[in-house]
């Protein structure tokens, strides 16, 4: 493909509401993060808190994209599109690192045949149900939320279904208002240790003390902590000409405001993840809306390899960086193209062929170039 194709395909008209420059923004939160925690050497704001920022972030993305997919498509063909875009080319990251690692060292292998239930845990995304998973098999490293957004998946319909039956107006509205109650009860419960017996006796079983860490993990940070960051995309996609309407004057300070003190907000709030982040994410996303198409074409092609990216931008580092020592510029360097080049073979050769692959087994009904986008 030249690169004059890929130019005139990141600025077509379906890109035109600024949401690949918004997973843009979001991948490269995530990969600060990882970066600061492998190098050890420090980033302000997103060495702490780029993780929160960009996952969060990626939620939002998700919420205002799935609903307009489960709204204009049948369920069968919602669910295909699901699974062509998210399942083939994660299989092909994780196989792949799983396959390199049981080949160079025996331990892993072993790890694998043994307690191979665990690892087809993985591979069905539902990693974050099992401690053992978690911790042994989560070869990619952002495993976690991929439960948490194939949950949301499987919500989505039901929603949709329910809005469709009652045609209340403002259904969605009273959604957001009752899955942020529930998450805000859920993590101050949790907080309290009273779930921990979710995974209390997996963890006993592994030898290991259900540590702060894992409850925040496997508790805190799954589909009913973080329910209400979906909504608050699907808010935002149903009520954007409002929303747009909001003075940018307005949206810049509050964002500002929640989002660079977004550890202090959370120790005052008391609550990770907390309500206040959801706020101040979803102003940068009305800003990013609210903007003229961003034409940056580097910008955009992260945004367009933004879920090849987050697949293997986390392991590079942790190669580079951990397991071979390595430090300075040339490591640095190193990074960034193997996980460029790695995430643009995964997207051009899995990823985009797949999503293309899996609409030949869909029905011919199509609406509109948001349908094309959300899918």
């Amino acid at each position: 493909m030249k690169f004059s194709d890929i130019t005139q395909r990141l600025q077509s008209v379906e890109h035109d509401n600024n949401i690949d420059v918004l997973r843009a923004c979001a991948i490269l939160s995530v990969a600060l993060h990882h970066f600061a925690a492998y190098s050890g050497i420090p980033v302000p704001l997103f060495g702490p808190d780029g993780g929160g920022i960009g996952v969060q972030l990626f939620f939002l993305i998700s919420g205002y994209l799935i609903i307009q997919s489960a709204e204009r498509n049948s369920l069968g063909d919602y669910a295909k599109a699901r699974f062509f875009r998210i399942f083939p080319v994660y299989w092909v990251a994780l196989v792949g690192i799983v396959l390199v690692e049981m080949a160079l060292v025996p331990g892993f292998r072993q790890l694998v045949v043994s307690d191979y239930p665990h690892f087809l845990l993985n591979l069905l995304n539902l990693q974050q149900l099992s401690v053992r998973s978690s911790l042994y098999f989560d070869r990619v490293h952002v495993g976690w939320t991929l439960t948490v957004e194939l949950f949301w998946y499987a919500i989505v319909p039901v929603l949709a279904l329910v809005a469709h039956r009652l045609r209340w107006r403002h259904f969605w509205l009273g959604v957001l208002a009752l899955s942020t109650l529930l998450s805000v009860v859920w993590i101050k419960t949790a907080n309290t240790g009273a779930l921990d017996f979710l995974y209390l006796g997996q963890a006993r079983r592994l030898g290991l003390e259900f540590s702060p860490v894992l409850q925040h993990a496997l508790i805190k940070s799954n589909i009913v902590g973080y329910l209400y960051f979906f909504v608050m995309g699907t808010v935002i996609y149903r009520y954007e000409a409002v929303l747009k309407r909001i003075p940018s004057s307005i949206l810049w300070p509050v964002a500002l405001l929640l989002i660079v003190l977004w550890s202090q907000w959370q120790v005052v709030v008391g609550l990770a993840p907390q309500p206040l982040a959801a706020v101040g994410l979803a102003c940068v996303f009305i800003l990013l809306l609210k903007l003229p198409p961003i034409k940056d074409v580097l910008v955009r092609y992260i945004g367009k390899i933004s879920y090849s990216l987050y697949l293997v931008h986390a392991k590079v580092m942790l190669v580079v960086y951990v397991n071979l020592q390595w430090s300075g510029a040339g490591a640095h360097l190193a990074v960034v193209v193997a996980a460029l080049l790695l995430a643009t073979v995964l997207y051009y050769t899995v990823e985009q062929p797949m999503i293309e692959y899996g609409k030949r087994f869909r029905s011919t009904r199509r609406v509109g170039t948001a349908a094309a986008t959300a899918n």
